[in-house]
């Protein structure tokens, strides 16, 4: 009740401050307020937002590209301070920035530093401020950066010999090159790059800070003679007397697991927290355990790349984390290097002892939930029961479990609702941290982490059409090959489709079409692989990328098998025990863009492309294999199926069910931060489905049908707003869409918007949990 209220009084708050609520209310008398920052930039390869970056003191935020929202609502608040809900509307709000003249300075002379090291070694930046109005000012910073200086060459001096082999080996992969614009930020990370190179070949001790450089921009013609200097190891021999020595190697003597590692504990009890461990040796790895050990050995060494006598490597440190971290055994991994003073290979190598330190999680674990969903005015509930198991063979091997019934009311043609779908649904998967093959792949384990999948499926769907039953069974196989790419390859999934029950007057306006195939019994045996790159996993980036391709082919396999015994068949199509397969090849791809512009505002885009083909023994594809458009992460001014195909609409079914071979879809959407956890949006959807062959609908066919001069002329267009509120772990949101431009309609009345845009027919409603994407 607090929170509603909250809502409902900050909905009139703004309304307020729409109406007119000075910005500069809590300004002083002797002071102004920094009401727009400008930059002249004349550097033509720097962009303005990495030099507002720089900036000691910026304007108020905006959203909406002028609206300083979070300026109003503390302006909104009284001046006792002592009262409550004026406390809240300045924590919610932001307090007015008010100008400091030394804070331009610092700016001036961080966007002056920037610029130099950026090689602009000449460049000027001069300010201003100006008055815009009563007790504001805006603050003007012009930049004439003057010629960007080139790296002429790059010389090097090393003073450990070993090290100097590395570094010239390794200079092809280096990022300074002949003629590029000088940049300390490309320096710093060619210092980061070789360090690692360093600390990859054995040299644990080895830092960045043994690397500098030098740059002479005496030579003329605005070009930098670069030097890279690696100096020695400083090595203290007394309190008085430091010498530099040449860098040393470690190598690893000792590996030991700690599993079931109470750091807490361990912390209260030094001295005898490791003496009550049992101890087991495995591939030259000393595994330390507690009461019992709940896991195999060869789980531990297979997800582990440090191995007594190597040399120690940052990379495989880093690929060890990774592994045990996968595994989702642990909920808290620690590794940790102590070097042993005084030993020593027999080739003068440092030794150090490698502790890796795992804390167990709980292997079992159990949920239930509930769900209500609203897509676009259909009302439903839902209840989910879930169970995982992360350890079920002792192998690390996850098994979960999912049992799921949900309930949804549809609008008929008489605008009645009720309850009148019902899903049911159980399914259960088994994974296991290696590829599942009649082969050997040892070595492709370690590098690529990979997955099999096993996963089987029942679900019984009644709706007002149709009662439809479809069990599945699918093995694929998992890994990745970056931190950013990941593929998964299906070799095969099957799936058995069932439709005991057709509504008679759906099956009427079908049964003489081609679609009456995508609601008969039918097999599907496909294969499929997918290729998915995610940037989303630099949570500090402004900017990332998503982009996921699925290509599907079904159908072959069985057709070829259907031959051997039945190829003089003169049968309209094959079967197998009598129930029919289908056959087609599909493939879409989602590209999705997210840009962050600053605390309070971000964009995302997304464009959706995708095409299935059937051929052979099914003209049609499979209804669980086709595209439909429309709902809360789609078209959102359209309901779920309620948009197409092309500029068909259905008229005779009060229930939504439009479905094509085609699909393309465009989404843009801008976000901004409110107060409290509550976020605004505003977005555009356009796209839309077609056909690739008829269906035997005239109407359809003449409206649905996919054709390059037409396929233009059918896009829809929706526009709408939200509101969402992020609780961290999860998003709720709730989205308002119109239709702009309804394909339906005849030509030259298809933009609604504006001339009946707030017919309640021309509106959606749809909540949902998450964002669209």
């Amino acid at each position: 009740m607090i929170v509603t209220f909250r809502f409902l009084l900050a909905g009139i708050i703004v309304i307020g401050g729409l109406v007119g609520c000075s910005t500069t209310r809590y300004v002083p008398d002797d002071a102004y307020l920094l009401n727009k920052i400008e930059i002249q930039n004349n550097a033509k390869d720097i962009s303005k937002d990495e030099l507002k970056f720089y900036l000691r003191q910026k304007e108020n935020v905006k959203i909406i590209g002028f609206w300083r929202f979070h300026l109003g609502l503390y302006n909104l608040s009284g001046r006792d301070e002592s009262n409550g809900f004026n406390q809240w509307l300045r924590r919610i709000g932001e307090e007015p920035v008010l100008y400091d003249e030394l804070l331009k300075q610092k700016s001036n002379e961080q966007l002056t530093l920037f610029l130099k090291n950026k090689g602009y070694f000449n460049a000027q930046v001069t300010d201003s401020v100006i008055q815009t109005g009563n007790k504001k000012v805006k603050v003007r910073y012009s930049i004439e950066p003057g010629k960007r200086y080139r790296i002429n060459n790059v010389h090097y001096r090393i003073d450990d010999n070993h090290l100097g082999k590395l570094v010239y080996a390794d200079t092809l992969q280096s990022l300074l090159k002949k003629g590029q614009p000088f940049d300390a930020e490309v320096h710093d990370k060619e210092r980061e790059r070789l360090t690692r190179l360093m600390r990859n070949n054995g040299y644990y001790n080895f830092s960045k800070e043994y690397i500098y450089y030098l740059a002479d921009s005496a030579l003329g013609n605005y070009q930098v003679n670069d030097s890279l200097i690696l100096v020695k190891e400083r090595k203290s021999i007394s309190k008085e007397v430091d010498t530099l020595v040449a860098h040393q190697k470690s190598r690893i003597k000792d590996v030991y697991f700690l599993v079931g590692f109470d750091p807490q504990e361990a912390l209260q009890n030094d001295s005898g927290y490791l003496s009550r461990f049992d101890t087991l040796m495995y591939e030259g790895c000393h595994i330390l355990y507690g009461d019992n050990l709940n896991f195999r050995a060869d789980v531990l060494i297979n997800s582990n790349y440090i191995f007594p006598g190597q040399f120690y490597s940052t990379d495989l440190v880093d690929k060890t984390q990774s592994l045990l971290s996968d595994l989702q055994l642990f909920r808290f991994i620690d590794i940790r290097f102590r070097e042993l003073p005084g030993q020593k290979d027999a080739e003068g190598n440092k030794l150090l002892q490698c502790f890796i330190q795992l804390s167990s999680s709980r292997i079992q674990s159990y949920a239930f939930e509930l769900e209500g969903t609203n897509s676009s005015g259909n009302l439903g509930a839902a209840g989910i029961v879930k169970y995982k198991h992360k350890n079920l063979l002792r192998g690390a091997e996850v098994f979960d479990m999912r049992f799921r019934t949900a309930s949804e009311n549809q609008a008929n043609s008489d605008g009645e609702n009720r309850f009148n779908t019902l899903e049911v649904g159980v399914d259960a998967g088994l994974t296991l941290p290696k590829f599942v093959v009649p082969f050997r792949v040892e070595s492709f384990r370690k590098r690529f982490n990979p997955r099999t999948n096993i996963k089987v499926a029942y679900n019984y769907q009644r709706r007002p059409d149709y009662t439809r039953t479809i069990g599945n069974a699918r093995l694929s196989y998992n890994w990745k090959s970056s931190n950013f790419v990941s593929h998964s390859f299906s070799p095969i999934e099957f799936s058995l489709v069932n439709i005991p029950v057709k509504d008679s007057a759906f099956w009427s306006r079908i049964e003489n079409t081609t679609l009456k195939h995508s609601y008969t019994d039918h097999l599907i045996m496909n294969s499929s692989y997918t290729y998915l790159y995610n940037e989303q996993i630099l949570p500090k980036e402004k900017q990332y990328w998503y982009f996921r391709a699925n290509a599907e082919a079904a159908g072959n396999f069985l057709n070829g098998l259907v031959s051997l015994w039945d190829g003089n068949s003169d049968s309209e199509f094959r079967e197998i025990m009598g129930i029919r397969y289908a056959q087609y090849v599909k493939a879409d791809f989602d590209v999705r863009y997210h840009h962050i512009v600053n605390e309070v505002n971000s964009m995302a885009y997304r464009f959706f492309a995708g095409v299935g083909y059937p051929y052979g023994n099914m003209n049609t594809l499979p209804f669980e294999k086709r595209y439909f458009v429309g709902g809360a992460n789609s078209i959102r001014a359209w309901p779920v199926r309620g948009l197409g195909p092309g500029g068909f609409k259905d008229t005779e079914s009060g229930y939504y069910n439009q479905i094509g071979d085609i699909r393309l879809e465009l989404n843009a959407e801008y976000r901004f931060k409110l107060f409290w956890r509550l976020e605004g949006a505003l977005f555009a959807d356009i796209g839309n489905i077609w056909n690739i062959r008829e269906t035997g609908n005239e109407k359809q066919d003449e409206e649905g049908l996919f054709k390059f001069n037409q396929f233009y002329k059918q896009i829809a267009v929706g526009i709408g707003t939200g509101a969402r509120l992020d609780f961290g772990y999860f998003v709720f949101r709730m989205d308002m869409g119109v239709k702009a431009r309804d394909p339906s309609l005849p030509a030259g009345k298809r933009w609604v918007f504006g001339a009946d845009a707030f017919n309640v027919n021309n509106m959606a409603f749809n909540f949902a949990i998450g964002y669209p994407f």
